[in-house]
């Protein structure tokens, strides 16, 4: 759901409708977790492996989602498609977005309203972001076309 989220988050929430896709994630197991509050970036892609992980039920992960209870956590990031055709990746730190059609690529922070950062570290930053992005834009697109059973 759309709106102005400028009360509780920076500006990126709403210009960039990040508010869209923030939906609260809660696990209630008392018998196989302790109460705890995480912040770490998740997507729906992740709620599958976290259960099978906090049921300690052996599986193969033919996704990209990942075990969020894992402690050797890696890669925190969540890929979103939006409908204009623009792909993103959002971080701890900053909504990477791309357009599939044009060479349009833009950075945002999440957690304030500045980029703090250097032309050069931008520059860095977006050209890792973009590989990122692009791999996972590609893999869930040859996943999709391939991935049969």
């Amino acid at each position: 759901m759309s709106g102005n989220a400028n009360e509780i988050y920076p500006s990126a929430w709403t210009e960039q409708r990040l508010a869209d896709e923030h939906v609260p994630l809660l696990f209630y197991a008392p018998y196989l977790l302790h109460p705890e509050r995480k912040k770490e970036i998740a997507s729906q892609i992740d709620v599958l492996p976290t259960i099978a992980g906090m049921i300690q039920e052996p599986y193969v992960n033919t996704t990209l989602g990942r075990d969020l209870l894992d402690s050797c956590l890696k890669n925190n990031y969540a890929f979103i498609v939006n409908q204009d055709g623009t792909i993103g990746l959002v971080t701890d730190n900053y909504y990477f977005t791309k357009n599939v059609n044009f060479p349009e690529e833009q950075i945002f922070p999440i957690k304030g309203n500045r980029l703090n950062l250097s032309w050069q570290e931008v520059k860095t930053i977006k050209a890792k972001m973009s590989r990122v992005t692009t791999a996972y834009y590609e893999t869930a697109r040859w996943m999709l076309m391939n991935n049969k059973k």
